[in-house]
């Protein structure tokens, strides 16, 4: 009982320990800063779950795991056997860095970055190893999430002479984000998958601008404050399939739960997603005062409707191994945002983005129960890919932003002494990389991601007796 309290209480205090760093890193520092999140709908968050992403997202179109949930690619969830309640949490630290100016800077963020519960609704194992029961072998999961899609974090401030006036200060600042609320649904018959997530998508959005004439040569000039907010709400959806091909050689192994397979599998998947168009509310605030004069409304109106046409993404890949040893993947990802459209306008900072990755996880030996660290899932990780924003210089010259890293990390499996099953992970994750272009502005970033996991195989079960 004593061992049983401490697996579960673990995890726990190593989530409030996460929690409490976010918190006291937002207080000695402050708020993230993400000059690029004041473009588009500011920094894409993506999909993927700590387990994927200490691989950089290498194994994303074809990762599937009998405890795990894919939401990069639903058409996983036909793998799942038990039953998991996901939680996962990140904290950065950026080093930014301007070429022109040689200005940096740092910046500290933390947040929630899912939750989720899945579970299969079919038991296809049994009734293929069943000769006295009669179905159609289709494996069944289902899974509910929340998690953000994209953040906007900003505070630049720029001084600059406007025609013969100088020092004005134009202070830039902006938050909010955008969350995703999915119902998943993946299904597997034999060794094809596909899969299904269905979901709003929706948020706040707040821009600010302040002019400030800092010359005392202007100290009865009007300094003016600019403050647009933005409600929207769309639908949003993702289509996925996945292929498995077993190869019959086992090496010798046997598996430690005669329901799972050990086999080396060679798997190939796609995906699509999109947003329909987000109808948005706005409000804009206008304002200009001095130090002679009180504060003047120039503009203030709410309730505006407006609309925005949101991209494609189309993304693909391939893995080779198995996920109780060695599985190798790769996967490439582009997103359409030469697409956007802001009230039927193009946005000149936005092209399409690209992004490849390769991963691999390493199980030493699943079944060496004398050693925790040969149970452990060892994952490692890089990418590579071009940001969809970009902007163009005064010489006529066009920046696309970059975006690389290396990711790493391990998933620690918690299993109460006799219990014939694993009773869930703490997968922990760290990334480094960097996000910008050598002429612009770079951010330098280490990430911590921590994931909590809870599996268990008699959650919606119905009783035998009744």
């Amino acid at each position: 009982m004593q061992q049983l309290f401490k697996q579960l209480f673990t995890p726990f205090v190593v989530l409030f320990l996460m929690v409490a760093v976010v918190t006291v890193s937002e207080g000695q520092y402050s708020r993230g800063n993400s000059p690029y999140s004041r473009y588009g709908l500011g920094d894409l968050k993506g999909s993927l779950f700590t387990p994927n992403a200490s691989m950089s997202g290498g194994l994303s179109a074809t990762y599937r795991s009998y405890w795990d949930v894919n939401l990069t690619n639903p058409a996983s969830l036909g793998k799942l056997r038990y039953t998991s309640f996901q939680l996962g949490l990140d904290y950065q630290h950026s080093e930014l860095s301007e070429k022109n100016t040689g200005l940096t800077a740092q910046a500290d963020n933390g947040n929630l970055t899912y939750i989720s519960l899945a579970f299969p609704i079919t038991k296809s194992w049994e009734i293929m190893r069943d000769t006295l029961r009669r179905g159609v072998p289709i494996q069944w999961g289902m899974g509910f999430s929340l998690m953000p899609y994209s953040q906007v974090n900003y505070d630049v401030a720029v001084t600059r002479s406007v025609g013969s006036v100088p020092n004005v200060l134009f202070n830039y600042t902006g938050e909010g984000n955008k969350y995703r609320v999915n119902w998943s649904n993946g299904f597997t018959y034999k060794g094809f998958s596909a899969g299904a997530n269905l979901g709003l998508l929706f948020g706040k959005i707040s821009n600010n601008t302040y002019i400030d004439f800092q010359d005392s040569a202007y100290a009865v000039a009007y300094d003016e404050r600019l403050i647009v907010e933005e409600n929207g709400v769309g639908f949003i959806w993702d289509l996925g399939v996945q292929y498995e091909y077993v190869f019959k050689s086992t090496n010798g192994k046997t598996s430690p739960d005669p329901n799972f397979s050990i086999k080396n599998k060679l798997t190939i998947g796609a995906y699509a997603g999109g947003v329909s168009d987000i109808i948005t509310t706005s409000s804009k605030q206008y304002t200009r005062q001095s130090s002679y004069h009180p504060v003047d409304s120039i503009q203030n109106i709410s309730g505006v409707k407006g609309t925005l046409n949101m991209p494609i993404k189309i993304g693909g890949g391939v893995s080779f191994g198995k996920e109780l040893g060695l599985i190798v993947g790769a996967s490439y990802e582009t997103e359409m945002w030469s697409m956007f459209r802001r009230d039927g306008v193009a946005d000149a900072n936005l092209e399409n983005s690209h992004r490849i990755a390769v991963g691999m996880q390493i199980v030493p030996d699943f079944s060496d129960y004398t050693s925790y660290f040969n149970r452990i899932r060892y994952r490692v990780g890089a990418h590579y890919g071009l940001d969809a924003r970009a902007f163009t210089a005064k010489n006529g010259t066009r920046y696309q932003l970059m975006d690389y890293g290396l990711s790493v990390g391990a998933g620690f499996p918690m299993r109460p002494p006799k219990a014939k099953s694993i009773l869930g992970f703490v997968n922990l994750g760290l990334d480094i990389g960097y996000l910008g272009h050598p002429e612009l502005i770079g951010d330098v970033y280490f990430r911590v991601n921590l994931g909590f996991a809870l599996n268990a195989s008699g959650w919606f079960n119905r009783s035998k007796f009744r």
